[in-house]
């Protein structure tokens, strides 16, 4: 009987620790999976949401971080302060997505770390991110640079009357280091007090140190002729020289020529010139600016550098060779060049006394030998064209302008030995250029005969494009070929103002 009364109490107490076993399972899946509160000592961000629902956790944490928000952030540099707030620089925080995120997180923790913390002794604290604005603080760090930045100067020559080229030595720059200033900032919200951050400045470094003008001296310089009385053109050419002067080009760099000088409109103080527009003298925006660009061009092509692309005008002009002028439009033709050798590159140009010059120096060690010259193959007549004009008197004549031979003429450009035997010689161009027919104004009672066709075209001619009106005046592209010897090449003068039609467009 005892025996039995053992078995019996034994079972009993299975059966009530099973019991309890179960009821214990039952509250833990509750508190622990079933519950809608967030455990106790749960934080999000500095917001204690232990106990509430996740409804009720966002209204806390946006009430808790609305103050926050407006927390003072104060940037410093030395006398220098630049003041704003949290919610000025940060991104708008979505609550019950961040309360989400953490409901999803907290399901996933352990239920041991849950059950040793039932009295919310221990803080489980998830951080909440601050989001910069990327667009506020590139704005913030235009503003400082522009009060506190100073810009790099690069090394540069100057021409002295007396000392002949110069160094002006470079300058350091100083400017604001975004990665280490914002680096300061908080990175997560919660309760702070007001934020001072120091702007954070760094040396900036100029890209041509005196060092790499060291050996610096001249290795190209070209000039061209212009008439001083033309006081429109004088001016225009004056401007886009002077757009030109001091710049420095580094190694491996190209040359824009529309890209440097700009465009040729009223707004940047261009003034009407006469260019040629269907035959006819016409005034245009710009007319003298590629006397500018021609003259680069030769000056580039006596120092040896690569061309990039190059234009010849539709009518052979005064102020170069006939195959040796450059003409640009903006927008749609440009005179471009690489400074292909391993220095900078420094171009001077300056106009006085209706003398344009360019001159590019560079490393001595590049200095070339150079001569250029031109092969006329084809010279195409003018035909003479009269049109009546009823302000002329009875059998009166005017001429309106001279007529100007056409040309086919291919340019070359002959590398040299100190002794002066050709080493290479590079054809560069092959070009066209239009005749313009001589045009006679005539009064009335002289009788006007149609001029006969000119069929002295050459064989597959450039397409022709029409002269801008805005005065640049334009040509066909010249196709560079690979460098080969001339048949006998001829030289031409190289001063550019002998030997060619009188047109200066």
């Amino acid at each position: 009987m005892a025996s039995e009364r053992v078995k019996t109490s034994i079972f009993f107490s299975l059966i009530l620790l099973l019991g309890i076993a179960s009821a214990g399972a039952m509250y833990f899946f509750q508190v622990f999976y079933k519950s809608p509160y967030f455990m106790p000592g749960v934080k999000i961000a500095s917001t204690t949401v232990g106990g509430y629902t996740n409804k009720q956790a966002a209204s806390r944490l946006e009430r808790d971080l609305e103050d926050c928000k407006k927390t003072p952030v104060i940037f410093y540099y030395q006398g220098y302060s630049f003041a704003s707030k949290l919610e000025e620089l940060s991104y708008p925080i979505n609550y019950e997505e961040a309360v989400n995120k953490v409901w999803q997180q907290e399901q996933e923790r352990d239920w041991p770390s849950k059950l040793t913390n039932l009295d919310g002794s221990q803080e489980v604290v998830y951080p909440l991110k601050l989001e910069y604005k990327p667009e506020i603080k590139a704005q913030m760090i235009d503003e400082w640079n522009k009060v506190l930045g100073v810009a790099a100067e690069d090394a540069r020559l100057e021409i002295d009357k007396q000392k002949g080229l110069v160094l002006i030595p470079a300058r350091k720059g100083l400017k604001v280091d975004p990665e280490q200033t914002f680096a300061n900032l908080p990175q997560e919200w919660g309760a702070m007090k007001e934020i001072k951050i120091p702007i954070t400045m760094q040396e900036e470094w100029p890209q041509v140190k005196d060092e790499d003008l060291s050996n610096m001296g001249e290795l190209s310089s070209f000039s061209t002729w212009f008439n001083v009385n033309e006081i429109n053109r004088s001016h225009n050419l004056y401007l886009a020289s002077s757009a030109i002067n001091t710049s420095m080009l580094p190694p491996g760099e190209i040359f824009s020529f529309n890209h440097r000088v700009g465009e040729r409109v009223i707004e940047t103080g261009y003034r009407d010139a006469m260019v040629i527009v269907n035959g006819k003298f016409e005034p245009g925006l710009g007319g003298g600016v590629c006397q500018v660009s021609s003259t680069l061009y030769n000056t580039v092509l006596l120092a040896g550098l690569e061309i990039v692309e190059r234009h010849n005008h539709a009518l052979a002009v005064a102020y170069v060779p006939v195959g040796r002028d450059a003409t640009v439009v903006y927008g749609l033709q440009d005179f471009r060049f690489k400074n292909n050798s391993p220095y900078p590159l420094y171009i001077r140009a300056w106009a006085q006394a209706g003398k344009l010059t360019m001159t590019i120096y560079g490393n001595l060690t590049e200095k070339r030998n150079i001569h250029l010259s031109t092969i006329v193959d084809r010279v195409i007549p003018f035909k003479e064209i009269r049109e009546n004009d009823p302000s002329l008197n009875p059998g009166q004549e005017k001429i309106d302008h001279a007529g100007i031979q056409g040309y086919v003429v291919r340019s070359f450009r002959n590398y040299m030995d100190d002794e002066g035997r050709l080493l290479k010689s590079e054809q560069l161009a092959s070009d066209y250029y239009k005749p313009l027919d001589k045009l006679i104004y005539v009064g009335p009672g002289i009788k006007v005969e149609s001029p006969p066709e000119n069929v002295d075209n050459p064989e597959n001619p450039p397409n022709e494009v029409e002269p801008d009106p805005l005065g640049d005046n334009t040509g066909e592209a010249a196709p560079l070929v690979e460098p080969g010897p001339p048949e006998t090449p001829s030289p031409q003068p190289e001063n550019g103002d002998e030997g060619t039609p009188p047109i200066t467009i």
